[in-house]
């Protein structure tokens, strides 16, 4: 679950972007704050792994931002709202790397960069628990679905994306080939330059118009393997 805090002076735009995020699967809106004081409140009860942040107003310097990120375990990441009737700049005090500007305030600009920050916030995750994930994420409009790693039988690079194959279902994520190799080493075997298998889901090889093929079970297609390749599963396949 991603956890967003919305801090806008106008507490009726602010609950307008409440209702807007409650739509999204995985995503909680833990409060809506119209003063510094009342988001440090709620903070500190409900620690927010994303800040909305409405700047427009002359009481909101920065200077509490930075009390609140300071306080936090995990630093949240910062999504920077102008008004309506202009474009205001985050502080220079406390740019980050993890944050965003919107330029414009339309429904379709918060959720975009909701679901980055929502990319954002499982990487940070990641890296501070050190062990590879147990689920992989897919961000969509409509929120964010959770996988678990263990249902994945194929993961296949198809131009800019890697599609996961599952049971009767694909799906399509933001992870590059290779770091899903390194991160799930032991589970996934690299049969291509653009596919890994569940080691668990090998059945046998197959020779296919004179190329080698992996068996999948729960699968109908067969990936190629590239040649270099096929001696290191025939000594894999008899171990499983």
């Amino acid at each position: 679950m991603i956890r967003v805090l919305i801090v806008d002076k106008e507490l009726l735009a602010g609950l307008r972007v409440e209702n807007l995020l409650a739509t999204m699967k995985n995503i909680e809106v833990v409060g809506v704050a119209s003063t510094s004081s009342d988001a440090l409140r709620v903070a500190q009860h409900s620690p927010p792994d994303i800040l909305i942040i409405n700047l427009s107003a002359p009481q909101f310097d920065g200077g509490w931002i930075t009390e609140l990120v300071a306080e936090l375990e995990l630093a949240p990441v910062l999504i920077f709202c102008p008004s309506f009737d202009g474009f205001n700049p985050m502080p220079e005090a406390i740019t980050r790397e993890n944050s965003f500007n919107l330029r414009l305030a339309n429904s379709e600009d918060v959720v975009a960069s909701v679901l980055a920050a929502s990319r954002l916030v499982h990487k940070q995750r990641r890296e501070a628990r050190g062990v590879p994930r147990t689920h992989i994420y897919v961000y969509s409009y409509l929120g964010i679905d959770r996988i678990p790693v263990d249902e994945v039988l194929l993961f296949r690079a198809e131009q800019k994306y890697v599609v996961a194959h599952l049971l009767g279902r694909t799906v399509t994520i933001n992870d590059s080939l290779n770091s899903l190799m390194v991160e799930f080493e032991g589970l996934f075997v690299k049969i291509h330059r653009n596919t890994l298998v569940a080691i668990k889901a090998i059945n046998k090889l197959q020779l296919v118009d004179d190329h080698m093929t992996v068996v999948i079970e729960g699968l109908r297609i067969q990936p190629t393997v590239s040649r270099r390749r096929v001696s290191y599963l025939r000594q894999l396949i008899p171990l499983l």
